[in-house]
């Protein structure tokens, strides 16, 4: 079987972006926007890759395949199930930045660079006033970009149209803000000159970002099946499912970077938090009010839920009629990403275990849920019926008073399963599980640590979380949550 290099080759375009990482999610989000944009002719540009940790084996792996390798995805669009192997020819170098330094520093002299792409994790964006400026280079993600930003400034001599465009798609709060904050502070820091940090404030733009695709990376146990279909060997085969959104939160950087197609949407907007609050309240919040239930209910994988009629009524009932009207953008464009929220968790090539989910739900329901639940009660005037389920699922998921290996023991049926939260709230659980029924709710709905307030002041939720409680004791949760979608 041939490999991939002998089939497929990078082609000469200009380098227009730098990219800090060469990990999964971005050779299968952003490398593949921008090969999508090549092959239409709407975006002429190369990439070069940035490796920004020390030690460089992983570049060999590229250099063994000329830096071309194939995305797979494989999931559900537009209600059928959806398969796409496309090579990526847009990486033309790959640059350890300890290793390569001369080589890192040099980049900053091309001439058609503008975007500088960045996903070196939720830890990467951080100041550290013991990164020194004489470092080659700098030990953190913002220290190298400041240096290497320096480099471009005094190469061009601080010219006005060479300054970039930072995109970072780090998923931490304001990531273009925190970026930047970052860069100021080793300007400072390192006491370079003011008219570099004019530079930078006038003709460099930090934007914040918000990225949705699911990348699975290397299908470990199957390469050989992938394999046999592509016709060729690809040691980078990176799978991901067939939705991708990259919401950029500037619409002046819209004409500069035409990469939305229909195969990856990018939306630029001036109101980025409005799209965040979309994917936290709908495709989150539907995880978060779901998995607990539908877990202790049987189900193991979020596809399955899908094909049960039950779990699948719960979750069109709860987004379509107490989710999406809370969403403060217009209704058809929420109700739109809800649809295909529910495709990809049909997704039958990926196993998404509810368990994997279920980690630290008290926060996810605070920040998924709670918020919602807020906007619901005050639109309507009464208690949602399936997020208040949801938190009675959340108790009834946590409630055990047996201590495992740093976490809490649960059962369902036979069956053993691990409950894993911050310790401190592990023992309040623990401790108030072997209260009464009333009492287990009064108490975990009071705490204001877990909520951020107390709940039981939230006119009739206490009752009705103790009532969902008994009931499913009773009855079971299964027969509960088919009664429940019932009810009008």
């Amino acid at each position: 079987m041939k490999s991939i290099q002998e089939l497929h080759a990078v082609a000469k375009r200009p380098l227009r972006v730098m990219q800090f990482g060469e990990g999964n999610f971005l050779r299968a989000f952003v490398d593949y926007a921008i090969d999508v944009a090549n092959e239409k002719g709407v975006f002429n540009s190369n990439v070069a890759v940035i490796v920004p940790i020390k030690g460089c084996e992983v570049r060999q792996r590229f250099d063994q395949q000329n830096n071309v390798y194939t995305v797979c995805l494989r999931g559900k669009k537009n209600g059928a199930v959806y398969e796409e192997n496309r090579p990526i020819t847009c990486i033309e170098k790959v640059i350890c930045a300890f290793e390569d330094y001369k080589d890192f520093m040099e980049l900053a002299h091309t001439e058609e660079l503008e975007f500088v792409v960045s996903n070196t994790t939720e830890a990467g964006i951080v100041y550290d006033a013991t990164d020194k400026f004489e470092s080659c280079p700098p030990i953190t993600f913002p220290g190298k970009l400041t240096k290497f930003l320096y480099e471009r400034f005094t190469f061009f001599k601080g010219d006005a149209t060479k300054g970039l465009i930072m995109l970072p798609v780090e998923l931490i709060e304001k990531n273009g803000e925190a970026l930047e904050k970052c860069v100021m502070q080793f300007i400072d820091l390192w006491q370079l000159p003011e008219e570099f940090k004019n530079w930078v404030n006038s003709h460099c733009r930090f934007v914040g970002t918000l990225v949705d695709r699911i990348v699975t990376g290397y299908p470990h146990g199957k390469g050989a099946e992938y394999e046999e279909v592509l016709g060729y060997k690809d040691e980078l085969l990176d799978v991901a499912e067939p939705f991708g959104l990259w919401v950029i939160g500037d619409e002046a950087v819209a004409p500069k970077l035409p990469l939305s197609s229909d195969k990856l949407e990018v939306e630029f907007t001036n109101q980025l938090e409005v799209y965040k609050e979309r994917k936290v309240r709908i495709l989150n919040g539907a995880h978060t009010s779901m998995v607990l239930g539908a877990y202790l209910a049987g189900f193991d994988y979020v596809n399955q839920c899908m094909a049960d009629d039950a779990i699948r009524t719960q979750l069109e009932q709860s987004v379509f009629d107490e989710i999406v009207p809370t969403v403060h953008m217009p209704r058809e464009k929420a109700a739109g990403f809800a649809k295909e929220v529910f495709g990809r968790f049909e997704n039958p090539f990926v196993q998404h275990a509810l368990l994997s989910i279920s980690l630290n739900s008290i926060s996810k329901w605070r920040a998924r849920v709670l918020p919602t639940f807020k906007d619901y009660v005050t639109a309507n005037g009464k208690l949602p019926k399936w997020l208040t389920y949801s938190l009675a699922a959340l108790l009834a998921f946590y409630r055990t008073t047996e201590p495992g290996n740093g976490c809490l023991i649960g059962h369902r049926g036979d069956n053993t399963y691990e409950i894993h939260d911050d310790a401190d709230k592990l023992q309040v659980v623990a401790k108030a599980a072997a209260l009464s029924t009333t009492d287990y709710a009064i108490t975990l709905l009071g705490r204001e640590d877990f909520w951020g307030e107390d709940l039981t002041k939230i006119e009739g939720l206490t009752d009705a979380v103790t009532a969902t409680l008994e009931a499913i004791e009773k009855d079971g949760i299964g027969a509960y949550i088919a009664a429940l979608g019932k009810e009008s």
